[in-house]
């Protein structure tokens, strides 16, 4: 069956975002959620050779997002810092947002109720208008995203090269910067009780998962250790 043209194009740019956002977690991976509160996951139910796939919301692509191994002992790191990175991220939630808008759902509502040559072209305009707008916020804020020049710029480049991954922008600089402290630490200390003890139920059954594949290995023991003092 041949799909039409329009369709294969909606679900190109649907395909490259959602590809772009998924991560595939170690066993002792966790993925931090920064939005109206701090949330934690392991990754969903799907698993490829001991990873597990982890998909972001996709409705709400200016949420931070850090994953941490919950091995590494605890450690400040860079926590002083986070504020001031998370509060520069803001920068680019309006581009991030109107790109997310104009490719995801203007797009397909061009393309189905007039899909004009010049309106498609005007869409266009506006999407790559936009996706220079947030390269452009990336270069003016690369030290307080902690980039080099070069990095900025790359990170700029590859923006513009593919618009569907520019609306990860800010996944995309937040998984770049990681937190620099062991998960563990950030769970019992930026969580809620409930989410806490939900985030370490999902902990648990990754250390059961590694203490049969790995053994009685010091590090696992350690965060065994770490875990029980957590609950």
């Amino acid at each position: 069956m041949n799909l039409p043209m329009e369709v294969l194009l909606v679900a190109g740019v649907y395909a490259l975002y959602l590809q772009d956002s998924a991560l595939l977690l170690h066993y002792d991976e966790v993925v931090l959620t920064h939005g109206r509160r701090w949330t934690a996951s392991v990754g969903g139910p799907l698993e490829f050779r001991g990873r597990r796939l982890h998909l972001p919301d996709p409705w709400t692509p200016t949420r931070a997002i850090f994953r941490a191994s919950w091995l590494g002992e605890p450690t400040g790191g860079r926590r002083t810092q986070r504020p001031h990175f998370l509060a520069a991220l803001r920068a680019v939630h309006p581009g991030c947002r109107a790109l997310w808008a104009l490719m995801l759902v203007g797009l397909p509502l061009l393309l189905w109720a007039f899909p004009h040559p010049l309106a498609l072209l005007a869409l266009a305009v506006s999407i790559y208008a936009v996706t220079l707008g947030l390269a452009i916020q990336v270069w003016r804020y690369r030290r307080a995203f902690e980039l080099s020049g070069r990095d900025a710029l790359s990170m700029g480049f590859e923006l513009l090269c593919c618009p569907p991954h520019a609306i990860n922008v800010v996944r995309r600089l937040s998984l770049r910067r990681g937190l620099g402290e062991d998960a563990m630490h950030v769970v019992r200390r930026s969580l809620d009780d409930d989410d806490a003890r939900e985030a370490c139920r999902q902990i648990r059954e990754r250390l059961s998962y590694a203490f049969d594949f790995h053994g009685e290995r010091p590090d696992l023991v350690a965060a065994r250790q770490r875990l029980e003092e957590q609950a």
